[in-house]
């Protein structure tokens, strides 16, 4: 065999190999296009599925809405005193971070300073129980729960009460704020005359208007 014939032969095999390299190829990328489209046949259609999943129950199940069950904001404006009392310690809620937590109902600051005692409600409807879960306090099963989560619990020694213009009521949570209301919420053992005194304290309070 001449040596021009071995290289024609080399040369031949080079090209087949070639050949079956680039149909391999070509089958393989070939495949990848084949499983991406069925992937997006599935993929596409759950997606579209989701969104008008989530649309539906959009529909059927609103999300919270303050204005619908308080009123629209700016319905009323309306203001009263709030005193917190807790073991004869005033929880001092003029603090940047307890400032307008809730548009609804909020303390604010007055004339450059923080108010911390003056109650401004904004909407008809809207309870004290709002403002306290604004500013991460509670109300709950006879105990009064601060933001750090320190819980003031009725027992046999010590009790939590709440007044309206001295009037004691058992669902302060849920009470509508009228304009000049006085609002104390006091836990401890105090007798009558200490809590006179907490009474002419929050008398003592001036009520921020504007």
């Amino acid at each position: 065999m001449s040596k021009k014939k071995k290289n024609i032969d080399s040369d031949a095999d080079k090209n087949s190999t070639t050949n079956k390299d680039f149909n391999n190829n070509g089958s393989y990328f070939a495949r990848g296009r084949k499983k991406r489209k069925q992937y997006l046949k599935i993929i596409v259609p759950a997606i579209a599925g989701i969104i008008g999943l989530a649309i539906v129950l959009a529909i059927l199940f609103p999300g919270d809405n303050v204005a619908a069950r308080y009123g629209d904001l700016g319905s009323a404006h309306e203001h009263a005193a709030l005193l917190i009392s807790l073991n004869g310690t005033d929880v001092d809620l003029a603090q940047q971070k307890y400032m307008v937590r809730s548009n609804y109902i909020h303390v604010e600051s007055y004339n450059g300073t923080l108010d911390g005692t003056t109650l401004h409600k904004h909407s008809s409807n809207v309870p004290i129980g709002e403002f306290l879960k604004s500013i991460r306090m509670d109300v709950s099963n006879g105990c009064f729960v601060t933001d750090n989560n320190q819980r003031y619990c009725d027992n046999d020694e010590y009790k939590l009460r709440s007044y309206v213009n001295g009037n004691e009521t058992n669902d302060i949570m849920n009470y509508v704020l009228n304009d000049d209301d006085r609002i104390l919420i006091t836990y401890g053992n105090q007798n009558s005359t200490e809590l006179d005194r907490e009474f002419q304290k929050l008398n003592n309070l001036p009520i921020n208007k504007r």
